[in-house]
């Protein structure tokens, strides 16, 4: 009998975790369309190239930097 009421006890925690992880996974598309609209967006505004250079010259210089 003991067995058995673990084996219920570990299913429950099998499933709640199943439940946690698909809503993870939801909230994560959910997110990852946003940005991706955001993006969309952002690359109809006036000046976004030079943005864009100016970020990654940034990026690169803290790399030299070792940040």
């Amino acid at each position: 009998m003991g067995v058995q009421k673990n084996i219920a006890r570990l299913n429950a925690k099998v499933e709640a975790l199943t439940k946690n992880l698909q809503t993870l996974i939801l909230e994560e598309k959910q997110t990852r369309d946003m940005v991706l609209g955001a993006l969309q967006i952002l690359k109809h505004i006036p000046g976004h190239d030079k943005a864009i250079k100016d970020i990654k010259k940034i990026y690169k210089e803290d790399e030299h930097k070792g940040n």
